[in-house]
């Protein structure tokens, strides 16, 4: 019995282990719960990725690097000419709101965030809201799509390995400036 229990351990660790460095350009997952996960892309810039699958060809991801945030939405049926442009209608706890998307790959749209700073600001806010019990959004697409429900009701739980995530994006070397305004005496 203790050696079954010594491989059982062991094969645990492995995958744990090899998953520890991140290889540029692919996903380190970091952790998942309902249909959620939260991955690191060690490529430069390095981003945090969170995604929600829905196991039938349906995803929502949001990617977020030091200095960018971005929305994508991807159904493996759909055949999307490069150079697209759209809309798509956010049915959610603050309203219905229309919102620009274009082409990102043949099967993903990327919902721009409106322009300037205050666009990036109202993505990281939806992500925010998420995460302290925002209920869930629908999107309606211009074409023939029909509705989504996108469950961010289920992100609360996703919040801290978000952090973690994000914490990994700050360099490890990035000293403060000290001042007196910071010292605690």
């Amino acid at each position: 019995m203790k050696t079954f229990s010594a491989i059982l351990l062991a094969a645990l660790l492995v995958p744990v282990a090899a998953r520890s460095e991140a290889v540029p350009g692919e996903t380190e997952w970091m952790g998942e719960a309902r249909q959620w996960a939260v991955g690191f892309v060690g490529e430069k810039p390095s981003y945090c990725r969170l995604v929600w699958d829905d196991e039938l060809g349906k995803t929502v991801e949001f990617r977020q690097s030091l200095d960018n945030v971005m929305w994508l939405v991807s159904k493996d049926g759909w055949d999307i000419p490069a150079g697209t442009a759209t809309k798509v209608t956010l049915v959610g706890y603050s309203g219905t709101k229309a919102v620009a998307a274009e082409a990102f790959d043949g099967k993903t749209l990327r919902i721009l965030p409106a322009d300037g700073k205050t666009g990036v600001a109202q993505i990281k806010k939806i992500l925010k809201n998420s995460f302290v019990g925002t209920p869930d959004m629908e999107l309606d697409f211009s074409g023939n799509e029909e509705k989504w429900v996108v469950p961010l009701s289920r992100l609360q739980q996703m919040y801290t390995t978000y952090v973690n995530c994000l914490n990994r994006l700050v360099p490890a070397n990035q000293a403060r400036p000290v001042s007196d305004k910071t010292q605690p005496f």
